[in-house]
C-alpha cells in the first residue's frame, strides 16, 4: 500500500454573503471554489483513490484511421468507467478509447511502463471555446516511473527488449513480458488508519580480505533475501488480518551509513537479525539509537538454533512427552519422580541460558538509557500482548517457545519468530503456527505505529544529527559477546547428562 500524503495544512475561505451583494464572476468562482477544496479536503482525509467502475483494460488491433507507421501490436482499448484521484476528482471515461504503448526499450533491461488516467481541470485548459457549460474531462498516459499523486493506475507492461507484441498473460497472477499486468489496480475505498512502513538492514557491499587472523567475508545475501521474504508476508497479512492497518508495498534497506540518517526516519521498524547486529559498527548503532530516540522501533530476532536454549528445549519436551506417557501408572511411579526432578533442573538450566541472554542485551542497552523487560514482567496490558490481538502465552515455533524482551523502543526476539510469518522450504508449518505468528507480528508492527505516533516529532531535529565524526570502537563489547554465545556451533549441555541418558534408557 502506498502512503497516501494527507491533505494541506491550510485554511478555507468563502464568501461573506449579505443583502444586496453584488454578485460576478470573481465572488461565483470563490463561492464554488470553496466547495470544491472542501470536498477535495474530505476526500483526502478519509479515502484513497483508485477505480469506482470499468476502466478495463484490453489488447487491441490498431484503428483504421491510423497510419501504417503505427499499425503494430502496442494497441489496447480502455473500457468506460470511472475512477477517483487522491484529491476526489472524479475521471470519467463515457466511452472505449484506444491508446497506443510508445515507450520504447533503449537498453538490454526490461522497462516497467505504467498506464494512468489523469483528472483534467476544464480552468486548466487553454481554449477559445466561449459555452456557458464546460465539461470536465481526463487524459491517458504512460509513465515510465510509478503513478504520482494524481495518476489513478490503470494496468503495467513490463515491456521486454526488441519488438514489443502485448498479449494477455497465460495467468493473470503471474503476468510475463510484454503482459498486461492488472494485479495493481487499486478500488477506490477508505483510507486505512495508517501505513506502516518496515525496513531491514542491509550490510553495505564488502570483499573478501584477510587482516592478520580475521577474515571479512564477501556479503551474503541470503539471509536478507529471507529477512525481507518474511516481512513481506507479514506486511501483506496485515490487511486481511486487521484492515485498520496496513503495510507498505514495499520492503525498505537501509545500509545505515551517514547518508541514511534521513531516511531512517521514514519507517516505523527496522529488523535487524542477531548476525547483522553483531557486524555493526559504532557509527551504525549511534544511528540506531538517535532513530530510536525519534520515536522509532528497532526489532532485534536472536535465533536460538544451534544454541543451549534449543537442545535444553528439546530435552524438556522430551522429558514432559515421558512424563505423559507414564501417568499414573503406580508401578512406575519412582521413574516419574526421577524425570520430573530431571525436568526441574533442565528448566532451571534452561532458565539461566535465557537469563544470560537476557543480561547480556540489558548490558548492551544500559548505555542507551532504555533497560529491557521479559513481557511477561510488564503490563498485562502492554500494546505488545493486547493490541490489536490478544496473547495469553507467547507463539512457539516449531515447538520451540519464543521470549520477547522490551525497552522502550527497543524489540528483542529470542526465537524465530519471523520464520513462521510466509511459507518455509518445505511448506511444513501449520497454518495455526503462521497465523499466530502473523498476529504476533502485526501486534508488533502496531506498536511501532502507536510509538511513533504518540512521540510526534519533538525530538527529530536534535536526535538526526550527524554522526560522521563518530569513533568507531575497537574494543570488544557485551554485544560481542551475546553473538558470540548465540553462534556457538558446540553448545552447552544440560546438566547431569549421564542421568538424563539413563533415565531414557530405561524408558525405551
Amino acid at each position: 500500500m502506498k502512503p497516501w500524503p494527507p491533505p494541506p495544512i491550510q485554511q478555507f475561505e468563502r464568501l461573506k454573503v449579505t443583502d444586496g451583494l453584488l454578485i460576478n464572476a470573481q465572488r461565483w468562482q470563490l463561492a464554488h471554489q470553496y466547495h470544491r477544496h472542501y470536498h477535495n479536503a474530505y476526500y483526502q482525509s478519509l479515502h484513497q483513490p483508485g477505480i469506482v467502475c470499468g476502466l478495463e483494460v484490453r489488447i487491441t488491433s490498431a484503428p483504421a484511421e491510423v497510419t501504417a507507421k503505427f499499425r503494430d501490436d502496442r494497441w489496447v482499448e480502455i473500457q468506460p468507467g470511472i475512477g477517483i484521484d487522491l484529491f476526489g476528482n472524479f475521471i470519467v471515461v463515457p466511452k472505449a478509447e484506444t491508446y497506443r504503448i510508445a515507450s520504447e526499450v533503449a537498453t538490454e533491461e526490461p522497462l516497467m511502463v505504467y498506464l494512468v488516467a489523469r483528472f483534467r481541470d476544464p480552468d486548466e485548459l487553454k481554449t477559445r471555446r466561449t459555452d456557458e457549460r464546460v465539461t470536465e474531462t481526463f487524459r491517458i498516459d504512460e509513465k515510465t516511473t510509478p503513478p504520482s499523486q494524481g495518476d489513478v493506475e490503470l494496468c503495467r507492461i513490463l515491456l521486454k527488449p526488441g519488438k514489443v507484441q502485448l498479449e494477455n498473460p497465460k495467468d493473470v497472477f503471474f503476468p510475463s513480458y510484454n503482459n498486461l499486468d492488472l494485479r495493481y489496480r487499486l478500488q477506490a475505498q477508505s483510507r486505512p488508519q495508517a501505513i506502516v512502513q518496515v525496513a531491514a538492514y542491509k550490510k553495505p557491499v564488502v570483499s573478501a580480505q584477510e587482516f592478520g587472523s580475521l577474515m571479512i567475508p564477501v556479503r551474503d545475501d541470503s539471509e536478507q533475501n529471507r529477512i525481507v521474504s518474511n516481512l513481506t508476508y507479514l506486511l501483506q497479512s496485515v490487511a486481511g488480518l486487521y484492515p485498520h492497518l496496513q503495510g507498505s508495498d514495499e520492503i525498505g534497506q537501509l545500509t545505515l551509513q551517514p547518508t541514511d540518517g534521513e531516511n531512517v526516519l521514514e519507517y516505523d521498524l527496522i529488523f535487524l537479525s542477531d548476525r547483522q547486529w553483531q557486524s555493526l559498527n559504532d557509527p551504525e548503532i549511534e544511528l540506531l539509537r538517535k532513530y530510536v530516540e525519534s520515536g522509532g522501533v528497532l526489532l532485534i530476532e536472536a535465533s536460538t538454533q544451534g544454541t543451549a536454549i534449543e537442545e535444553l528445549t528439546n530435552v524438556k519436551q522430551e522429558l514432559d512427552k515421558a512424563i505423559a506417557d507414564i501417568g499414573d501408572d503406580l508401578q512406575l511411579w519412582g521413574q516419574r519422580q526421577e524425570l520430573e526432578a530431571e525436568r526441574e533442573a533442565i528448566a532451571t538450566d534452561l532458565a539461566k541460558e535465557i537469563s544470560n541472554i537476557t543480561q547480556l542485551f540489558q548490558d548492551l542497552t544500559s548505555a542507551w538509557e532504555t533497560p529491557l523487560e521479559s513481557l511477561e514482567q510488564l503490563n498485562r496490558n502492554h500494546p505488545l500482548r493486547t493490541k490489536p490481538f490478544l496473547f495469553s502465552a507467547l507463539p512457539s515455533i516449531n515447538q520451540q517457545p519464543i521470549q520477547l524482551l522490551i525497552g522502550g523502543g527497543i524489540i528483542v526476539i529470542i526465537g524465530s519468530l519471523s520464520s513462521a510469518w510466509g511459507l518455509d522450504e518445505n511448506l511444513s508449518v501449520s497454518r495455526e503456527t503462521i497465523r499466530t505468528a502473523q498476529e504476533m507480528g502485526i501486534n508488533i508492527l502496531h506498536y511501532a505505529w502507536r510509538r511513533r505516533q504518540l512521540m510526534g516529532s519533538q525530538r527529530l531535529g536534535d536526535t538526526m544529527s550527524s554522526i560522521s565524526d563518530q569513533p568507531q570502537s575497537s574494543k570488544r563489547t557485551a554485544r560481542d559477546r551475546l553473538f558470540d554465545q548465540l553462534a556457538d556451533d558446540q553448545p552447552s549441555k544440560p546438566s547431569k547428562p549421564s542421568r538424563r541418558d539413563d533415565l531414557f534408557d530405561k524408558l525405551s
